[in-house]
């Protein structure tokens, strides 16, 4: 079964009629397979996508940054209007990593520092755009310290998970929201059991155990390393797929369990029969022009969220296909968050 035609999406939320009480969060994840390599080719890379989509969050993975290069001015790491977290990897160098930016809505600036992983607030060195966005006609009705966040983490406490910098947890007043990247099986399928056996699971509980705790719907996204379903890969069918990284029957079979541990797929739930929308192309073999890809990057939310009453409901998912740069594209969220009573 081929599928490289994209079905048409309906746009399923428009900010601009949204209640007064609420506010619309859009959220954008991104690989970008090395973020020096982007910035390289285009410096101001990061902060157009964020002009341009007019994000609050931006979350990458596999920036392949050390602390050396977040902190070297020559390396724009910053987005102006920004506070940015960083997570490196201390277990080999040029390796995996994650990065959060959120939009600062804070009245002062904070540097903060730690030793196994970057963290920082930068200022700028961007040029802003003068345009009038959605997000700053922000309602009096609504409460904008609703999007401060109140801590910001970098482990799943769990020592052979955590030296590889591949989360960065953000907890907002009313939801946490996670950026991962979830380890591949790799070349050989050498870490499968790895990756299914133990982190998998590990971080199924820790997202179980930060809803218990903060008693607020948790978020987790990014690239998750699964096309979960036939809908996920252009060549479902393909005699070589269950032995491909991302693809196997049992990798597929733990995000299911993931999942039905009372979570969802955002993207799936409100897109549920869409073809062709992918996230990932192997650019060696050119399949990016023919789409021929799949769907690795994800928002997951729990259940709950869906429920009309929640004071976080997704309203929206989709990818920015033409965004280049890497070989994944970035996709988003649209995230209506309610004033608290």
């Amino acid at each position: 079964q081929v599928l490289t035609e994209k079905d048409p999406l309906v746009k399923l939320w428009n900010a601009a009629e949204a209640p007064e009480t609420s506010y619309t969060m859009k959220i954008a994840s991104w690989n970008v397979a090395g973020l020096r390599a982007v910035l390289k080719k285009s410096p101001t890379a990061l902060s157009d996508l964020v002009q341009e989509h007019d994000l609050d969050v931006l979350c990458l993975q596999e920036t392949k940054l050390q602390e050396q290069h977040v902190e070297d001015p020559k390396i724009n790491t910053s987005i102006e209007g920004y506070q940015a977290y960083y997570s490196c990897s201390t277990e080999k160098k040029g390796y995996s990593g994650t990065a959060v930016f959120v939009r600062d809505k804070s009245s002062s600036s904070k540097t903060k520092k730690k030793q196994a992983t970057m963290d920082q607030f930068f200022g700028s060195s961007s040029q802003s755009k003068t345009k009038t966005t959605n997000n700053e006609k922000v309602s009096s009705a609504f409460d904008e310290t609703l999007l401060i966040p109140q801590s910001v983490s970098y482990k799943i406490g769990a020592p052979q998970h955590d030296s590889e910098g591949r989360v960065v947890v953000v907890d907002f007043p009313t939801f946490s929201l996670c950026n991962v990247y979830v380890p591949n099986a790799g070349q050989g399928l050498k870490r499968l059991e790895y990756r299914v056996q133990e982190w998998d699971k590990d971080f199924l509980s820790f997202m179980q155990k930060k809803k218990e705790d903060r008693g607020v719907p948790v978020l987790w996204l990014g690239d998750l390393n699964i096309a979960h379903t036939n809908l996920e890969v252009w060549n479902d069918g393909a005699k070589h797929l269950p032995k491909q990284a991302g693809v196997t029957p049992e990798e597929r079979a733990s995000f299911t369990a993931q999942l039905e541990a009372g979570f969802v797929d955002v993207f799936r739930r409100l897109h549920p029969t869409a073809k062709g929308h992918y996230s990932y192309w192997s650019m060696r073999a050119g399949n990016r022009e023919p789409n021929k890809g799949l769907r690795l990057d994800y928002f997951i939310c729990d259940e709950a969220a869906f429920d009309e009453n929640s004071k976080v409901v997704p309203r929206d998912s989709y990818m920015l296909s033409d965004q280049q740069g890497s070989d994944h594209c970035p996709v988003v969220l649209e995230l209506e968050l309610k004033a608290s009573d």
